[in-house]
């Protein structure tokens, strides 16, 4: 490859062919004069576009600023670098307080976040101009008080969001500052689990309707741990007392509402270490850069070598209660108390709902337990025994059988220990869905269903296979059940539980491993309506020890008493329970592998459940204990725990 030259209006470029032996200079005329000074005004124009273009764009990104890019995120909360008055300041007579940042700031979650002891009748109004915070009452204060806010983490940076955590402001309308506090933990009386968000209120009165009519002087809010401090208390003896608020007025005046309270009057103790004297506002200049310590917040420096009873039971998930758990915090007695949240049993009963679950079958829910329930048709008017009830297991629902109605629909009138609670109109026949355009409506059959009480095709040897049936029965077949075990015929002994015979036994010495087949023709049973059961077929097998697990456990019970240990899964759903009336030792066999949890209630009354408390009658509710750790079951194991019940 040689390099030639191309002649462009008399100018030669560079270019490239292949050599020849006889070269000669080649002149190729590429533009006319006219044409080369066109390309060149083009060429200008382009540069000239680009350029523009290029400058609008910066100019356009200097407009408009964004965030840069690089560099570690900012996760520093706002500092306050001045307040006036001074947090912790005495002899406050202002409307307002006004707090200035490090940075700008805003307010998130005010509702939920800030807390005001002792609470104001109108919440104090909140505005910003630059960094600093105003926050104006919008009532007088009450004369020789300690007034607290505490802000959470409402308080949070303009940029991030990130929070001032747990910041509290203080300050006496009078010479003192109280300095007393009280820390305790709510705990849900069934289950031991924290409860967060609760108001935890101070009385001065000790009267007990107080909670019913008035706001309380002091009040905190609990975290999500459950934990509680009301600070800034004076000395004197105080009515503590829980509540879930739900219309947000300070009062107990809801049957809904959730409460906790302390069985004596409890009185403050000093917490920390020595504060600073407190600032007199009438003797600082309001522009002092002093900044007051957080007293929700004060440190010891042996303080982190130390539990209170309550941290160290929420620590080992050991929900047992100390109610005078106590510390010492430098040679002061310090105690911690623990609530136990719960609702009460609405006294006012009530009919909730009454629902036709199909042709000639009415439910009946209330609102806690039927006592002494009636039922009764006005329009028509029934003789002797129109109907069949039942009860569910909290007798708070009740299920009505009409076998021949003679209508269909009946008003019925329904009483509870001889009040008339409700009257009902109810149409005996559900609605019918109307068919798609097009369609004829089809009526399907009524049949009596049932169901059997295996578990992926399970039974335990040591439980009886039960049908439960849709209906009660009016009569059934013995001579068309058939279980066999292989091919071979059995005879298991068979029959209803119930009076109402809605619940079947069929009772074999079930053999670990063997595979059973239980066959039911259809019409083998018949309903109180004449309705029969279709042909059905079961196949299970006995669980064998190889592919469950064995529980034993050794209990120690702290007094004598009736208690029932609950088997619990790992979501609190029962999986079996026994009642023990002493130190006893308990085998659960043919367990799934699963976690397990271990519960016993103190049945006080011994009616076999659970009571709540009432606050009126000083009754708190049944205690409750758990096992200290989830038990971890496996395939083919044996565990054995002894249970300390406390």
């Amino acid at each position: 490859m040689e390099t030639s030259f191309l002649n462009v209006n008399n100018k030669y470029l560079p270019a490239a062919y292949p050599a020849s032996g006889n070269q000669q200079e080649q002149k190729i005329p590429i533009f006319a004069q006219g044409n080369y000074n066109m390309g060149l005004r083009f060429k200008n124009q382009r540069f000239i576009f680009y350029f523009l273009a290029t400058a609008v764009l910066f100019i356009n990104a200097c407009a408009n600023p964004v965030s840069p890019t690089g560099g570690p995120k900012d996760t520093t909360p706002p500092e306050i670098i001045r307040s006036t008055p001074l947090n912790q300041s005495v002899n406050f007579t202002g409307d307002r307080v006004i707090m200035t940042f490090s940075e700008f700031v805003t307010l998130k979650d005010m509702n939920t976040q800030l807390v005001v002891s002792p609470p104001l009748s109108k919440p104090p109004v909140f505005s910003m101009r630059g960094k600093s915070l105003t926050m104006k009452f919008e009532e007088p204060l009450r004369e020789n008080s300690t007034y607290n806010f505490f802000f959470g983490n409402a308080i949070v940076d303009l940029t991030e969001a990130n929070p001032l955590e747990g910041y509290s402001f203080s300050f006496a309308t009078g010479p003192v500052l109280d300095s007393l506090s009280i820390k305790g933990k709510l705990l849900n009386a069934f289950n031991l689990q924290p409860v967060k968000s609760a108001f935890v209120m101070l009385f001065d009165s000790i009267y007990d309707s107080v909670p019913y009519k008035q706001r309380p002087y002091y009040l905190a809010r609990t975290s999500a741990t459950g934990d509680f401090v009301l600070n800034n208390l004076r000395d004197s003896e105080y009515l503590m007392f829980a509540l879930t608020d739900i219309n947000g007025n300070y009062m107990y005046d809801m049957p809904t509402e959730e409460i906790a309270f302390y069985d004596s009057l409890v009185r403050p103790v000093f917490h920390g270490v020595k504060l600073k004297p407190a600032i007199d506002t009438t003797s600082v200049f309001t522009d002092s850069l002093s900044v007051e310590p957080d007293t929700l917040h004060i440190h010891d420096e042996n303080e982190d070598h130390l539990h209170d009873t309550i941290s160290d039971i929420h620590e080992s998930h050991d929900h047992s209660i100390s109610d005078d758990a106590r510390v010492n915090l430098q040679g002061t007695i310090i105690p911690s108390y623990t609530l136990l949240h719960f609702r009460e049993t609405d006294t006012i009963q009530r009919l909730l709902k009454g629902t036709v679950v199909r042709k000639n079958v009415i439910s009946l829910a209330f609102r806690f337990p039927v006592t002494s329930f009636t039922i009764k048709p006005i329009e028509p008017e029934y003789s002797g025994n129109w109907a069949i009830t039942e009860y569910n297991k909290s007798r708070d629902t009740i299920t009505i059988w009409i076998p021949e109605p003679s209508t269909d629909s009946l008003m019925l009138e329904v009483a509870d220990n001889g009040i008339v609670m409700d009257t009902l109109d109810v149409a005996l026949t559900p609605a019918l869905r109307t068919p798609a355009k097009g369609r004829i409506q089809e009526t399907k059959p009524e049949i009596l269903t049932f169901r059997p009480n295996l578990k992926a095709a399970k039974i335990r040897p040591d439980r009886e296979l039960r049908l439960t049936f849709s209906d009660p029965v009016a009569s059934f077949d013995p001579e068309k059940i058939r279980l066999f075990v292989d091919t071979i015929l059995l005879t298991p002994e068979i029959g209803f539980l119930d009076s109402l015979q809605l619940r079947f036994s069929i009772k074999h010495k079930w053999r670990e491993g063997d595979k059973y087949l239980l066959e039911i023709p259809d019409s083998t049973f018949t309903s109180i309506f004449g309705y029969v059961n279709d042909s059905a077929g079961f196949k299970f097998t006995a669980i064998t020890e190889a592919e469950s697990g064995l529980l034993k456990i050794n209990t120690e019970l702290p007094v004598p008493g009736n208690y029932i240990i609950q088997l619990l899964d790992d979501k609190e759903v029962l999986i079996e329970e026994r009642i023990i009336t002493g130190n006893s030792i308990l085998s659960f066999n043919y367990l799934s592998a699963r976690k397990y949890k271990l519960k016993a209630i103190f049945d006080l009354n011994g009616n076999g459940k659970w009571d709540t408390g009432n606050f009126l009658k000083k009754r708190q509710p049944e205690p409750v204990y758990y096992f200290q750790k989830e038990i971890e079951m496996r395939i083919n194991w044996s565990i054995e725990e002894d249970w300390i019940v406390e």
